[in-house]
């Protein structure tokens, strides 16, 4: 498959919006998984590193869809706000709502318009893993400016049950997406200049996934100790069969 038959399906997937449909189904059924403490840990994470990064800077929106995270980004008070997504229909919908807040562009993330050094800031969510991600890797780092930031919340997908479940669910999620790989993010990580990443969901999914089923709340005692106990686990190897890791990669200055 060449890069031209993968964006073309993904922007396929995301015009039709069955797979979002499906998708938040899902999130929906099982509430907990990403409200529940350790969930909401890496959340505030990747709002702190953002913010941090954001302050009187350039930021682009890697796959911003239809704008949805621009107000947040906004009150992170950047200089200038740039989305792009491959969706036409997805690109519209953003600059109806929010063209007053930043520019929008349908563009192929592997290759953009921009010019060598145009951001301070790269963000995303649950983009990176749509994309070659080698490709989109070098791309970023082409478009950022020395001791700039990538920062990014992804999917990872080193667990065999988590690989199970995506077998078994593939109406929510498109063709050709891949959840992030271990050794994908260490060679990411020799491709910058620095890097500071936190993992998390490891215990916390079976048990939050039981107790969405249940009256109890998202902050449930069960939920609370597994919180603690992957916290220890993230920093250990198997981070990476973790569900989820909130990256933050900064650019060399040289």
């Amino acid at each position: 498959m060449t890069i031209g038959d993968r964006v073309s399906n993904e922007k396929s997937a995301t015009n039709q919006g069955d797979v979002y449909a499906a998708s938040g189904a899902l999130q929906r059924r099982f509430q907990h998984v990403f409200f529940c403490q350790n969930s909401m840990r890496l959340e505030r994470h990747f709002e702190d590193e953002g913010r941090r990064c954001s302050i009187g800077r350039d930021v682009l929106n890697l796959g911003c869809h239809q704008g949805d995270e621009t107000r947040r980004y906004q009150s992170y008070g950047p200089r200038k706000i740039v989305g792009i997504d491959i969706s036409d229909s997805a690109i519209a919908v953003a600059r109806s709502r929010h063209g007053e807040l930043a520019e929008f562009h349908v563009m192929d993330a592997h290759r953009t318009i921009f010019e060598p050094g145009s951001f301070d800031l790269v963000i995303g969510r649950s983009i990176l893993h749509h994309l070659d991600f080698k490709l989109a890797v070098v791309e970023m780092k082409r478009i950022l400016r020395p001791d700039g930031a990538a920062i990014f919340m992804e999917p990872l997908g080193d667990n065999p049950a988590a690989k199970l479940l995506r077998a078994l669910t593939p109406q929510a999620r498109t063709k050709d997406e891949r959840a992030l790989r271990g050794s994908q993010i260490a060679w990411a990580d020799q491709q910058f200049g620095g890097e500071f990443h936190m993992y998390g969901n490891l215990l916390s999914v079976p048990v939050a996934m039981i107790t969405s089923l249940t009256p109890l709340p998202p902050d449930n005692q069960l939920l609370s100790l597994t919180d603690r106990v992957d916290q220890l686990l993230s920093n250990t190897p198997i981070k990476t069969w973790m569900r989820m890791v909130a990256l933050s990669w900064r650019r060399a200055l040289t």
